[in-house]
Order: structure tokens, then sequence, then C-alpha cells
């Protein structure tokens, strides 16, 4: 097979990850082994898509397809590091407390965007010094690009001398680690085809990383999107990506954004400094994009949503918002209201109409009921009355009353029997069942735009107020928000809405 450098720009919706697995699918019908085929990614999300979509077409599993990875995942296996390696949110904590500086709940290598206000001091400097690493600038240097966070940079150098002596001390690495050690060791894998997915999120260390994996395959394909490189916070190289092979083809058709989408996308992407022009076009569909003055606007009754804001501070707002009016959500892909919450509901009104339950079932019951109202004392999900139950055998409430210690009676409804449940989330809970809405699959999504990168939903939410950091890199560097925003409106398949801003710090959208 001949040589092949290939960089694939795909504008939104136009089908990069379906051109990739192609051009793989073509590399399997040369004759390439798919075990050395290396598709690569920065995201997990994108790594799995691409080795599903090959797995699928091929009839192939997860082994047989070793190098379908994100880099770090590759980095970490090269190394033969083992989770006891990794440094995590206790070391952390632990340099904190000698030093003097608090550290948060997060570990320090982050994956979603972050707003300075609510972060602490110590996650903060952490970001900037993987920042630093990840871009291959001074410490210093980066420190004073960030802007004035009144925060001081001997002590930032300080907490850094303290994390390295501590990695040293216990043999421990980070996740930039990984990829500077297998810079290191510039051995790369015996490959013959080498596919860097979402390649325009690549850090400049991670591009080192890939000039290793590409010294030895004769087919390299990049594929990505300048104008939605939105990973700068994490040090994406932008210039990298663009300059990574001659060869450059444009995907032109997107199957997913509507005419005024599409219309409202190139008011915002020309705006954008350095970027490579490109001719895409619409679907045949005129679809719709709306302003609002606020939530309550719009016809959330029916349909798929997705609300998408800058941050996740911003995001929580809204959230509260749809609580506050009874509206079933996801954040984070998980329910706004419980499952195990929402089945014990069910499942006691079930109950109380005469259907025996499960074990399992009966116990969940349990934990949501106080002893002395819904149980007797000793009496619990792991007493060994419950424990010890036949788990084929389903139980009526009147045996649960004479074997199980069970008071409450079937005249109780379930916002009485289930005790634990504190009276905000019954309130909740009472509007949202009022409205019918699926609980398990709710129709309401809610994301930060850095999350919803990749994804997709009929109809869209822009919130366009800023955070005070992405404020000021709006006024610093306009490209960096323009490329955020276009992700954000180009999610949309039928209709755009976009809110006002509430506060003065926002995106002119």
């Amino acid at each position: 097979m001949t040589e092949q450098h290939e960089t694939i720009l795909g504008p939104p919706g136009t089908g990069k990850t379906q051109t990739n697995s192609n051009r793989i699918r073509n590399c399997v019908e040369e004759g390439i082994d798919p075990q050395r085929i290396a598709c690569v990614s920065f995201t997990r999300k994108a790594a799995r898509e691409s080795r599903e979509r090959v797995g699928r077409d091929w009839g192939l599993e997860e082994k047989d397809l070793p190098f379908f990875q994100t880099l770090h995942s590759m980095a970490y296996r090269a190394g033969g590091y083992s989770p006891n390696d990794v440094i995590g949110a206790k070391d952390l904590k632990i340099i904190g407390d000698a030093v003097g500086i608090p550290f948060g709940s997060r570990n320090s290598n982050i994956e979603t965007d972050f707003d300075t206000l609510g972060i602490s001091t110590g996650d903060f400097y952490m970001n900037l010094y993987h920042l630093s690493r990840s871009k291959k600038i001074d410490l210093e240097e980066m420190y004073r690009s960030q802007g004035d966070y009144h925060l001081n940079f001997v002590e930032l150098r300080r907490l850094v001398r303290a994390y390295e002596n501590y990695k040293q001390v216990y043999r421990k690495i980070d996740f930039t680690d990984m990829i500077a050690n297998f810079v290191k060791s510039d051995d790369g894998p015996n490959i013959d085809a080498l596919f860097v997915d979402e390649a325009q999120d690549l850090s400049t260390l991670q591009w080192s990383m890939v000039d290793v994996l590409r010294k030895k395959p004769r087919i390299q394909v990049f594929t990505g999107d300048d104008d939605q490189a939105i990973m700068n916070f994490q040090g994406a190289d932008v210039q990298a990506f663009l300059n990574a092979t001659e060869k450059k083809t444009v995907l032109n058709q997107s199957y997913r954004v509507p005419v005024s989408v599409w219309e409202q996308a190139q008011s915002i992407v020309n705006q954008i400094d350095d970027r490579a022009p490109k001719d895409w076009y619409p679907t045949k569909d005129e679809g719709s994009v709306r302003y609002h003055q606020n939530l309550w606007d719009i016809p959330l009754q029916e349909g798929e949503w997705c609300l998408m804001a800058r941050t996740n501070r911003i995001a929580s707002h809204y959230a509260a918002e749809l609580r506050n009016e009874g509206w079933v959500y996801s954040r984070n892909g998980h329910p706004s209201i419980h499952l195990k919450t929402y089945e014990a509901i069910m499942d006691w009104e079930s109950w109380c109409k005469g259907q025996p339950l499960a074990p399992t079932k009966i116990r969940n019951l349990y934990t949501f009921m106080k002893v002395g109202e819904g149980f007797v004392k000793g009496f619990g999900p792991r007493s060994n009355n419950l424990t010890s139950l036949n788990e084929e055998e389903a139980h009526t409430m009147q045996y649960a009353s004479t074997n199980l210690g069970l008071l409450a009676d079937s005249s109780m409804r379930w916002h009485r029997a289930l005790g634990k449940i504190d009276l905000d989330t019954k309130n909740y809970i009472l509007n949202a069942l009022k409205r019918g809405d699926n609980v398990r699959n709710p129709r309401i999504k809610i994301s930060t735009i850095h999350s919803m990168k990749g994804g997709e939903a009929d109809n869209i939410i822009v919130v366009p107020d800023l955070s005070y950091a992405a404020y000021r890199e709006y006024n610093r560097n306009p490209s960096t928000e323009h490329r955020v925003f276009y992700v954000a409106v180009t999610r949309a398949k039928e209709s755009l809405h976009i809110l006002y801003p509430q506060t003065n710090r926002a995106y002119d959208i």
C-alpha cells in the first residue's frame, strides 16, 4: 500500500466519525491487520465510538483492536502503570495540607471546563501547572497569561515543588507524566495505519506523542475541525492540527444542521481568526432560530430538548428553575429524580394495590422509611429478615406487616410512608408526576457546551451568559468564545432557541 497522509476537515454534522470508519474499513479491505491499526483520540467517547463502529463492521471485539483508545490509555498501557501509580485526590489533599493550600474534591487533571469562581486555590494552581506542561511553556508565563486572579505566583511555585517532590518520594505519576514519558521513550507500537480523531483538541504535548506514533505507519489520517477547537483551557494546539499534512479534504455536506441554524453558525464562525476556510452546506430543512426573554417563553411541553450553558455553575441556575416548576430533566447522564427514589414510589403504589414485590424492591422501599413510622426498630433493609428472603419469591404488604416489621399500611400515600424523602424532593416529585413525563428517559437535557460537543438534539437552548474567566478570555481573545458558541448552535437538528443574557457578562450572539 502506498503512503497516504491526509487531514479531514469536518464541519458540524458532516460525518467525521463515519468518514474515519470508512477509511479504516478501506485499510482492512486492503489487507492491513486490524491489530496493526491505531485509532486514537482525545476523549474516551470518541475512542469508544470508533472502536464500536469498526467492531460492528467487521465483527471484531475490543481485544481485536488493541490500539483503538485514548492517548492517555495508550501511554498508560505502554508504561505498564497500575492505578496505585497514579496520583489522586487523597494525595493532593496530603500535599495541600502540608503547604497550607486547600484542594477541592476534583482531581487535578480536569476533563471539563472550569469556572475560577468556586474552584479551590490548589485545584486552580494544579490546572495552571498541567496546562503549562501540556502547552510546553514556562510556568510563570502560563500564570501571567491567565490574567489577574489575585493569586500568588510564589505560592504556586511552592505548591508545584511540593507536588513534584511528593511524586518522587512516593513514586507517583500523573496523566501529564504518562504522555511525557511516552514521548521520552520515543518508541511507538508497530502499526501500519494511524488515525487520529478529534485531532483539533490535542495539546502541544499530545502532538509530541502523535509524532512518535506516526514514525512507522504508511497511512496517517487526522480528523477534526479547527472551528470546533474548544479545548483551549486544556492546551489545544489548533495550528499543529492544521499543519499535520499537506493534503486536506473538506466534508461539505451536513446531515444535521438546517438552513436557519447554518446561517446563524456562519455569522459566528466567520469571526474566528486564523481558521482554515471551508465551504459546507446545510440540510434542505429550513429549521428555526428564535430569541427568548426567559426559559418559560420556550415551548418545552413536547419534543427533545437540550439546554446548554458555558459552565456548570450557569447550568445549575437553569436546573433549579426547571426543578421549581416540576420539569424532569437529565444532567451528566442522570435523571433529576433518582431512579431508586422513583422506583420506591411506584413500588409502594403497586404494593398498596395488592401486587406482591420482589425482595430487592422491598429492601429498596425500606431504605426510604423511618424507624417507628415506616417500620419497627430492628427491621430494615439490612436486617436478617430481609436479607434472607428467597430472591425468587414475591411478597404482599400483609406478609411484610407480619414478618418484616412493616408499620405503614395501604391507607398511606407514598409521601407519608417514605418518610426519609425530604420535603423539597417530595414536592418536586409530586409536581413532576402531574406532568406525566418519562422519568427514566427525560426529554430535557442540561449540559455544558463542552460536554455536548459531538452530540446533537432536535431542539437546542443556548444560554449566552459567561463566567468571569470566560468573559475575560472573550475580551482578550474573542476567537475562543466564537468557537465555543459555534459548537453550541450547531448541535440543533430542528430549532435553535437563544435566551437573552441574565448578566452583563455574555457572548454577543
